[in-house]
């Protein structure tokens, strides 16, 4: 298999780091740490682990979230709670799961999502 055809692995905040701020990424991102701020990748993946902590405003393609999150989410595909998850926040998506044992504590607007990333896509674009 050649480097063009292979996928390439998500970029990684690994347990024990701690951000604070903004992180804009152009790769899925898996955050095992915690991270505070506003994370902006509207054409990726976010994947957010069972030791992460993350209060932060997501702009992303999809969200898988198995740790705890605060904040605002707006996934132009969807979100998925799995079930070691608790989450407090607003939503902005047009699908959600919700797996058993998960703990969801806010609001889902499936209708304005598309605003939302588009948006983040042009700001992304002027920086």
């Amino acid at each position: 298999m050649d480097s063009n055809s292979r996928a390439e692995a998500p970029s990684r905040l690994p347990a024990g780091l701690v951000v604070t701020g903004e992180l804009t990424s152009d790769h899925d991102l898996t955050i095992e740490g915690t991270f505070d701020g506003q994370l902006t990748i509207p054409n990726q993946h976010l994947t957010i682990s069972a030791s992460a902590k993350v209060t932060a405003k997501i702009i992303a393609r999809a969200v898988t979230i198995f740790g705890k999150v605060e904040g605002n989410i707006a996934a132009s595909e969807g979100v998925t709670l799995a079930s070691t998850a608790s989450v407090r926040a607003h939503m902005q998506t047009p699908s959600i799961a919700l797996i058993a044992g998960a703990h969801f504590t806010g609001t889902v607007d499936p209708s304005r999502n598309e605003a939302a990333v588009h948006v983040a896509k042009y700001r992304q674009k002027q920086a």
